[in-house]
């Protein structure tokens, strides 16, 4: 990324080593199994699922291509993976998902997306056609025992005046590595919201290059995480308006726990001849334990002097000792406090969610997690205790 030339960011980068692919690796059933309970607990129709036999899709939007992998890589670790990372998946990957929506289309889909001990390296392909709208859900999860990554690489166009959500939920075991690279562009007076929750993995490290190319498109990346015991992040997320009266805006949300570490590095560019653009980077983080950290980096270039608005912030904070006072002193205990404070946090950025299915598995599984202290989980999912937020977009 741009940015990462600068020795600052050079110093806070996670090294990603991808581990070394195993032959036919059984799932002894574990990877079925698993792939049951979400649906039975999630109550969705998946329109693309893989089990121990596969891929299956099960709509006409959804094609998954199989191909000859080529030259497989040995893991490596690298300060700057995100070349690398794409060749690896490229090369080694055996399956490309290819969405394709149709001019003046409206199409809801889901997608199940399972690893267990062999490496999956995927390759996404969403083509959105003109005038159309889609709402898409992928779900993220492992069975590793001993292992492996989960390597996917979206590559998303939406085509003029065309409406698309891309919601990602990350929800693999600590034994797992998630490597993600997302790219995509937006075209004339089109809308994107790309919403991904990252919640599993031992190790996370993902690069998303956005851009607002045709005059009038607006993009959102709406990113959570939520860490625990010794999970780490590195998020990493560039932002492009291109073209004149665009709006692209990052909201990055970072919950922590026990050990966990977080590096949210976010940075925005508008480039020359962008009149009226809108740009922001926001990036804030709630911190649960005193080992937890969180390291915020927003970063803007602004290239163009006629520019709408333009601004980035960051902000860290413990829980409010006044504020979980207060509410003690009104008879609620302190776990259940902190749990107040942690659903308002997440909810804000479920607010900018329009699939409703989305932020009641979201809120179920985050909230699960901090109270039972444990991740990769497909708890009983209900929308209890989501607080309804009024979005930015229903605001404005």
């Amino acid at each position: 990324m741009p940015f990462e030339t600068k020795e600052l960011y050079k110093k806070y980068t996670l090294n990603l080593q991808v581990p070394a692919q195993r032959e036919g690796a059984a799932s002894n059933g574990e990877l079925d199994s698993l792939r049951k309970q979400i649906i039975n607990e999630s109550r969705l129709r998946f329109d693309l699922v893989n089990g121990a036999n596969g891929f299956e899709s099960k709509s006409e939007f959804v094609k998954v291509i199989n191909k000859k992998p080529g030259k497989k890589q040995e893991g490596a670790e690298t300060n700057a993976p995100e070349e690398k990372l794409g060749d690896y998946i490229t090369k080694t990957s055996g399956n490309t998902v290819a969405v394709e929506i149709p001019d003046k289309k409206e199409v809801k889909l889901n997608l199940l997306m399972l690893c267990d001990n062999v490496n999956l390296p995927l390759e996404i392909v969403i083509d959105v056609g003109k005038d159309a709208k889609l709402n898409v859900f992928e779900w993220f999860g492992s069975t590793t025992t001993e292992g492996a990554i989960i390597a996917p690489f979206h590559v998303i166009k939406v085509g003029e005046r065309s409406d698309v959500e891309v919601n990602i939920l990350h929800n693999e075991n600590s034994k797992t590595t998630v490597g993600s690279l997302n790219k995509a562009n937006v075209e004339e007076k089109a809308s994107l919201r790309f919403n991904v929750i990252y919640n599993g993995g031992g190790l996370t490290r993902t690069t998303t290059f956005a851009e607002a190319a045709g005059k009038e498109s607006n993009l959102l990346v709406n990113e959570i995480v939520f860490g625990h015991a010794e999970q780490k992040f590195d998020v990493n997320t560039f932002l492009l308006n291109s073209n004149e009266f665009t709006k692209a805006m990052l909201r990055s949300g970072a919950v922590l726990r026990g050990k966990s570490y977080c590096i949210l590095k976010g940075y925005a560019k508008v480039a020359r001849n962008t009149r009226g653009s809108y740009s922001n980077v926001e990036e804030k983080g709630l911190v649960m334990d005193p080992d937890s950290r969180i390291q915020p980096l927003p970063d803007m270039s602004i290239d163009c002097k006629d520019v709408a608005f333009a601004s980035h912030s960051a902000s860290t904070a413990p829980v409010d000792k006044e504020a979980l006072f207060y509410l003690m002193s009104r008879g609620i205990d302190e776990t259940k406090a902190k749990r107040i404070f942690v659903a308002s946090f997440i909810s804000k950025y479920l607010a900018d969610i329009e699939n409703d299915i989305v932020k009641e598995v979201a809120i179920s599984i985050l909230l699960d997690k901090l109270d039972n202290d444990r991740h990769s989980q497909v708890p009983r999912i209900s929308m209890q205790n989501l607080w309804i937020v009024p979005s930015e977009r229903a605001k404005k």
